[in-house]
């Protein structure tokens, strides 16, 4: 009978803790459900965002059989890939230019180059509708009389990751070449370091060393020597609007 007795009693505990479990569950419960956890997956993707364009400027140093070189070649890091590596790319293909052997291989050396008093090889822009770069070289050839300043830029879509030419800005080509140069006209007759100084022609490949900037369209044009073989001007955006393609302006300024 004791054990009886005994057995009855543990049976009876075991139903209220069985009973207090159950409210238990149920108080944990929210008004919509019980309570959700979160799926790691979210997680992941949410601490793996890409991360945003970050501008640098690496120092590359070799040889190209007589042709040694140094300089400094605007990169970036992050962002989207394919853009990245277009932009990349761009900038050492712009370099490796400068780097072949003369016909008689005469010995070439290849220094970072500084135009005005101190503009030097940078990414001169980042932003959603595209980037851009401008390299600067001094370039010595031996015997020559002088060294000279050498210019290339990249400009690359920020969304479609297609390098964007100086024949990509307008909707008619000869009307848009036409309009910046004498937009270019006009600066040099402006700026008294440039008297004498003639325009380049409105033909693309006169006018290829370019970036965009807020305030307009920088182009490189070449000048004498003794004002750095290259001179940046700004013809702005305002004066070339009526000539650029549709979007464009956005895309270069975004």
């Amino acid at each position: 009978m004791i054990q009886t007795s005994a057995a009855r009693k543990l049976a009876s505990a075991a139903v209220a803790l069985a009973l207090i479990g159950a409210a238990t569950a149920c108080d944990s419960e929210t008004p919509e459900g019980p309570t959700a956890t979160q799926d790691p997956t979210t997680t992941s993707a949410t601490s793996a965002a890409v991360e945003p364009f970050t501008a640098f400027v690496e120092p590359v140093e070799g040889a190209e059989g007589l042709v040694t070189y140094q300089a400094e070649l605007p990169q970036l890091r992050g962002g989207d890939a394919a853009v990245r590596d277009w932009f990349n790319s761009g900038m050492r293909a712009a370099l490796d230019d400068y780097l072949v052997p003369t016909e008689d291989n005469t010995p070439v050396s290849v220094w970072p180059g500084v135009l005005g008093e101190d503009d030097r090889s940078e990414v001169t822009h980042i932003g959603t509708g595209s980037v851009a770069g401008v390299l600067l070289l001094n370039i010595s050839v031996e015997r020559a009389a002088h060294p000279f300043n050498a210019v290339a830029t990249t400009v690359i879509d920020a969304k479609t990751a297609e390098p964007i030419m100086i024949t990509d800005l307008f909707t008619d080509e000869t009307a848009g070449l036409t309009a910046l140069v004498d937009g270019i006209n006009a600066e040099i007759a402006e700026d008294e370091k440039l008297a004498g100084q003639s325009a380049p022609e409105p033909l693309a490949d006169q006018l290829a060393a370019w970036v965009p900037d807020d305030d307009g369209l920088v182009v490189f044009i070449s000048v004498a020597h003794v004002l750095g073989d290259y001179y940046p001007i700004t013809v702005d955006w305002d004066v070339l609007d009526p000539v650029l393609a549709p979007g464009m302006r956005e895309t270069l300024t975004a």
